[in-house]
């Protein structure tokens, strides 16, 4: 039996339930996900690039091997992708529950698999506003969620918590998200999340949660939205911020932010860099980019959701 999901408007069969993601009755080739027997990740395999997060061992490894490539989670699982990457099969070691090798699915492999496909996949959140997406991007742990969890108490859905296809289109590009729902600290849950809403498990090395705002529904997900504005939210430095700034940037500055948060799946393959980064450059001079400098302050997220929308110029109902 196959389960079909839509992830940022593409088609994905899997042959395991994937509830994070609405559901759908399309026919059309999309990617195929199966879930294989558990095994012991194989030591001789040779990786030719590293994902490593500050302080931590790398976290996620990649190599090509014949027709395939491969993406390795060091003690979480292995996953083979074709070359065309719509065939991905996950080999997960002993023990590893199902809703981590979901996690892994969702937040890592298959923006990477899109953007294999020659899609501009942006490290992302995204609330719907009236008349488009509002995007937020930033480093890990910069607040975009957060922010997102904001917004989505105050009734703008929150549409994308990770990731979102920038799609070009004329004469404004379109963003599609990928699913409803946002990845929690336990802080934060306490402050943004009513406290009747269901959360689940994320992965089990994780202590944070995932909230689903998915109503399991399709329309207008697959189509794509008007991008409003792109919010780059500065690093949390050594000295803490004090005020809330939000300032226009250039397009120079918001293109190397933007090529920062976009996903690879072989970051060696030269040919498919170039064509992303044309892309990307076609799709800048239709978009608006501000920067944002926050303190970490939940009891000043209304003022900062007020700013943003009065400085971008955004109306709301």
């Amino acid at each position: 039996m196959l389960f079909k999901s839509l992830y940022c408007g593409q088609l994905v069969s899997s042959t395991i339930p994937i509830p994070e993601l609405p559901k759908t009755n399309r026919a059309e080739k999309g990617i195929y996900f199966c879930l294989k027997d558990s095994r012991e990740q194989p030591a001789e395999a040779v990786w030719t690039h590293y994902w490593t997060i500050p302080n931590r061992e790398e976290v996620l490894a990649h190599r090509r091997e014949g027709d395939f490539h491969w993406l390795r989670f060091p003690a979480l699982a292995d996953f083979r992708i074709s070359q065309d990457a719509r065939d991905i099969v996950c080999y997960p070691l002993p023990g590893i529950p199902e809703d981590t090798i979901r996690h892994l699915l969702l937040d890592q492999v298959l923006p990477r698999c899109l953007a294999h496909q020659g899609k501009v996949m942006l490290h992302a959140s995204a609330v719907k506003l009236d008349k488009g997406l509002l995007l937020f991007i930033g480093g890990s742990g910069a607040g975009k969620s957060t922010l997102a969890s904001n917004f989505h108490q105050a009734g703008q859905s929150a549409l994308a918590d990770d990731c979102v296809w920038l799609k070009e289109n004329q004469p404004q590009p379109l963003a599609v998200p990928s699913y409803g729902g946002l990845r929690l600290w336990g802080d934060s849950l306490k402050f943004l999340v009513d406290a009747q809403q269901d959360v689940f498990s994320m992965a089990h090395y994780s202590s944070k949660k995932r909230v689903l705002f998915n109503d399991q529904t399709t329309d207008g997900l697959a189509d794509g939205f008007p991008i409003l504005a792109v919010i780059v939210i500065s690093p949390v430095g050594e000295d803490p911020v004090i005020d809330v700034t939000l300032d226009s940037i250039s397009q120079r500055e918001a293109y190397m932010e933007m090529v920062k948060q976009t996903f690879l799946l072989d970051v060696n393959d030269a040919d498919r860099i170039t064509l992303l980064f044309k892309s990307l450059g076609r799709m800048m001079p239709a978009l608006k980019f501000f920067r944002l400098s926050m303190p970490h302050d939940y009891d000043l997220l209304p003022m900062v959701r007020q700013t943003i929308l009065e400085k971008t110029a955004i109306k709301t109902v």
